[in-house]
């Protein structure tokens, strides 16, 4: 790997552990006493400070430690987590990436470098740190100070024996030896086990005295010296042995924790002689050494509790190896999908021109077409991200327009582990963040106006992300004012959209927010108001192949719903036939097939059709896109769900399931109603795939006359 190599791989990993401080930093601003979550930004800190330096961004190194010492003072207890603390830290996180992005840029990187000692100094005033009046009086002082200092080393765990038997008395110097194991604990993984053999009957115990010792493991990152500095006050007086026991070197060649006898053995509580002697026997070890006396029922029990822990220990490392993973650029990922989509054509291709064989032919055919399939599933499911990334990244969004618009917002996530294709994710980040401020500013009210309302003061947002089919539904609702219908009418009145009598059910008014230049704030302000943005929504959200839907009831909530196809590259189709057409639905909404009589559907007013005891609203495919030719007396229909309402399609021939690669398309069609893509049959031929929702709403059926389904 070349210099500018680990110069990507630095930015890339940078980035992403930016990314992850904003949401640390959140979790850690709701719970301020859990040490694991300021340890947590610590780390990420301490982790881009020392990559930093290893990699020549000097200037970052620097400025992260600084920021690592201030966070280190909060690990310490030192100091108070605060809203100052993470208003600051999250700025420092910004500096660091507007080094990062700077890159090569010299000049700017020399703009950013005289702000860092100032970021610095105001940081620790803002956390009582420093006084306002020694700001730049002791920048020189300190900087070298803390150039001085050695930069920690990253160690990897080690696995410690310690053994610790303090004088007896050892209360009489005002020393509480569980206050020295607790430290210990706070190293790392940790078993104690005390040692009880020596406690005297109850009328001969002197309770000034401490008659127990402890036999500990500790799996941690500290080194000797750092354990020793726990017992730096006892030492003298105490029997202190701590032996490093490598995991590598202590595990058997299976890779099972070490048996009872070697762990008796390393601990010193039998013999070799006697251990070697009692291994001829076919009894269980444990049982035969008791039988033998050779060790005590305690130390036999506290070596079997030592077993375990070091195989939960070596479990967890074998975890973690198995589960390690590698970066691969996005653009190999695209490349393979797409040599993946492709060899699905060409298996159609050949599986089509192999019905004419019987034989060795039609396995070999059925044997591609399974690995074909497994294939596909691995590499969509590579291209599969959860969301909770993205949601994550809007705590800090909603904090702090919260903060600059006086607002009391609770964001609540639900779903952050559907998992949306990347390409999708990339492109849904700018649409959300329009939302999510709108919210805050028309939606949410002020806490003095929501109390007056009778609600609670503080306003709650949320984000919910659900499966639904083929596709995946992100809403976004808050609990603020609804939208005003008669703001909204009057307003496209005055834009001249409608006409001052139109007649418009709530979703086609709704709709109208989605108008180029269309607002309803009385004010403008910084976050929103220029009727700039919600047709961005609305054109990025459909060059998605996805429907932007409102939901609002004034005075209590608003509700925008997504509904975005799970993945751009390949899908399970159910392929149809209408003329000389062929069309492809998403499998996944497809609910059954059914047949129907055109002669008894020709007369009929709506199109309705009796389906499972009630009546089923359809679309024929012929008429609906003007396909001529002659009709079949029995048509099929295939019924679809979409949008939790079940409508029928009519077709005439029902092919079957179809994997599909779907190609976008372009030109002339892209704006083509009623087709989300194309594919490319095994015959060469190009299937449409059928835009549902697109066809319901350029169709006008209207809602009422589905079959609600339950």
């Amino acid at each position: 790997m070349n210099s500018d190599q680990f110069k990507q791989a630095f930015i890339e990993e940078s980035m992403e552990l930016l990314s992850s401080l904003e949401s640390r930093l959140l979790e850690m601003e709701e719970d301020p006493e859990d040490s694991e979550k300021v340890s947590a930004v610590f780390r990420i800190i301490h982790t881009i400070k020392g990559s930093a330096a290893m990699f020549g961004f000097n200037e970052i190194s620097d400025f992260s430690h600084h920021v690592e010492n201030i966070l280190d003072a909060v690990r310490q207890k030192t100091l108070k987590v605060s809203r100052e603390l993470i208003d600051w830290t999250l700025k420092s996180g910004d500096h660091i990436t507007a080094f990062i992005e700077a890159d090569d840029n010299i000049e700017e990187k020399k703009e950013l470098e005289k702000k860092s000692d100032g970021i610095i100094e105001s940081f620790k005033v803002a956390v009582g740190m420093m006084k306002p009046s020694e700001m730049t009086v002791n920048n020189g002082a300190e900087a070298s100070g803390e150039n001085s200092n050695e930069e920690e080393e990253e160690l990897e765990e080690s696995l410690w024996r310690i053994r610790f038997k303090p004088t007896e008395d050892i209360f009489l110097s005002g020393t509480n030896p569980l206050l020295l194991l607790s430290e210990l604990a706070d190293m790392g993984e940790h078993l104690f086990l005390p040692k009880l053999d020596e406690i005297p009957d109850l009328s001969e115990m002197e309770p000034e005295k401490c008659y127990t010792s402890w036999d500990i493991l500790l799996l941690t990152t500290k080194t000797m010296n750092d354990i020793k500095d726990v017992f730096i006050f006892v030492e003298n007086d105490s029997e202190l042995q701590i032996v490093e026991m490598p995991l590598d070197e202590f595990i058997t060649e299976e890779g099972k924790p070490p048996k009872l006898g070697a762990i008796l053995l390393n601990r010193g509580d039998i013999s070799e002689k006697a251990l070697e002697s009692l291994l001829k026997r076919q009894k269980r070890l444990g049982q035969i050494i008791l039988e033998n006396k050779s060790a005590s029922e305690e130390a036999v029990d506290m070596a079997l509790k030592e077993q375990s822990f070091i195989k939960t220990v070596t479990e967890k490392r074998t975890e973690k190896t198995t589960q390690a993973s590698i970066r691969v650029k996005s653009e190999k990922l695209d490349d393979l999908v797409n040599l993946v989509g492709e060899l699905v054509t060409i298996h159609a291709q050949i599986e089509r021109h192999s019905r004419e064989y019987e034989g060795d032919m039609r396995t070999v055919v059925e044997s591609l077409g399974r690995i074909t399939e497994n294939l596909r599933e691995n590499t969509m499911s590579m291209r599969l991200l959860p969301i909770g990334a993205t949601f994550a990244r809007f705590k800090r969004l909603v904090r702090d327009l919260s903060a600059e618009m006086g607002k009391s917002i609770n964001l609540v996530t639900i779903g952050e582990e559907t998992e949306l294709d990347k390409t999708v994710i990339e492109k849904l980040n700018d649409p959300l963040v329009h939302l999510i401020r709108n919210s805050i500013d028309h939606g949410i009210e002020s806490p003095e106006e929501r109390i007056a309302k009778g609600k609670t003061a503080e306003g709650t947002l949320t984000l919910k992300a659900e499966h639904a089919g083929a596709s995946v539904r992100i809403s976004i609702e808050d609990d603020g004012a609804g939208l005003n219908k008669k703001k909204i009418y009057d307003k496209a009145v005055a834009n001249h959209l409608i006409e001052p009598d139109a007649v418009l059910s709530d979703e086609e008014l709704y709709s109208l927010i989605f108008q180029p230049g269309f607002s309803t704030a009385a004010k403008i302000t910084s976050v929103s108001g220029r009727g700039v943005g919600m047709d961005v929504v609305r054109r990025q959200i459909e060059s998605l192949n996805g429907y932007i839907k409102i939901e609002s009831e004034e005075g209590k909530y608003s509700k925008i719903i997504l509904s975005l196809p799970l993945t751009l590259a390949i899908i399970d189709g159910f392929l149809v036939k209408v003329g000389d057409r062929y069309f492809v639905f998403p499998l996944s909404e497809v609910e059954a097939c059914i047949e129907s009589r055109y002669i008894e559907r020709k007369n009929s007013r709506k199109k309705m059709i009796p389906y499972r005891d009630s009546l089923l609203p359809y679309v024929d495919l012929r008429e609906e896109f003007d396909i001529g030719g002659q009709r079949d007396e029995i048509d099929q229909i295939v019924v679809v769900r979409s949008e939790n309402k079940q409508i029928g399609f009519c077709v005439d021939k029902v092919i079957g399931e179809h994997q599909t690669v779907i190609k976008s398309l372009s030109g002339v069609l892209k704006k083509a109603v009623g087709f989300s893509g194309a594919t490319i049959l095994g015959n060469g031929r190009v299937a449409l795939i059928v835009d549902i929702e697109g066809i319901i709403q350029h169709s006008r059926l209207n809602e009422e006359k589905c079959v609600d389904g339950k």
